[in-house]
């Protein structure tokens, strides 16, 4: 079989952006979409290095070190053990993907389709993939919409802040509609009861921050805490803590978004 540089280029970019976005939703990342198009296009670029027979172990090496640049750019390194998670789980659900694919090649032997060095490439034109891979990707969708696993969401976690000397343990629900976002570093908030604090953060330092949730939205003033803990687990990220008022009555304090809960250490 003739292999066409280009379209096993834009192959791997469609499904190095899915296997990116399998592990966001895996581990439940923060991660913007423009980054796992970056991690996804130089996945693509890094797919040439398997038209070169190295040997298994070299190609395993290769492979490693190729999870682990997709991990840096598509995820940022925010902690040793968040960065080794991050490309494990990259690595092995790359490896589960291929190892399918491979036994699907082994038991049938299709037309247009070949495995090189580990890598599967399909003879087909770029047009008709573009569209599979949407319809794919689509469907995918509507069934976690349809069957989402909510374990973990809505569950209380016990927060712990720390901001100039002052350490408060409030508790908080997780909430997946939570996405609010200081506007200019981009950070996640999580929204917490003022009352609930014991403590008044310094003015001069305060960030509006629009915010949207499941139980309201609005304008809230926001603080880069020292330190958060989540269940005894520090938060690798960098985020803010957004002041309600008055919206939290019961002995829940606040909101934190679902998309950090995979990035305590």
């Amino acid at each position: 079989m003739i292999v066409y540089l280009d379209v096993l280029i834009i192959i791997n970019i469609f499904e190095d952006f899915l296997l990116l976005l399998a592990v966001k939703r895996i581990l439940r990342l923060n991660a913007r979409y423009h980054r796992l198009l970056l991690g996804a296009v130089s996945g693509g670029a890094l797919s040439v290095i398997s038209l070169w027979n190295v040997g298994f172990f070299i190609g395993l090496f290769v492979k490693i070190l190729c999870a682990c640049a997709l991990t840096l750019i598509s995820f940022g390194y925010k902690s040793r053990t968040l960065f080794l998670k991050t490309s494990g789980t990259l690595f092995t659900v790359t490896f589960l993907l291929s190892g399918a694919l491979i036994c699907f090649w082994l038991a049938l032997r299709p037309n247009g389709m070949a495995v090189i060095n580990d890598v599967v490439y399909f003879d087909i034109a770029p047009i008709p993939l573009i569209i599979l891979t949407l319809i794919v990707y689509f469907i995918l969708l509507l069934y976690r919409r349809l069957f989402k696993n909510h374990a973990g969401s809505g569950l209380v976690h016990n927060i712990i802040i720390l901001y100039e000397n002052n350490n408060v343990e409030v508790k908080c629900k997780s909430d997946s509609g939570l996405t609010a976002k200081e506007p200019f570093s981009g950070d996640s908030v999580i929204v917490v009861e003022r009352s609930r604090l014991g403590f008044e953060p310094n003015g001069q330092k305060l960030r509006a921050v629009p915010f949207q949730s499941l139980g309201g939205n609005g304008i809230i003033p926001a603080f880069r805490p020292e330190k958060v803990t989540i269940d005894g687990k520090e938060l690798a990220s960098e985020v803010y803590v957004g002041l309600s008022e008055g919206l939290f009555k019961t002995e829940i304090s606040g909101i934190i978004p679902e998309t950090i809960l995979g990035e305590v250490i």
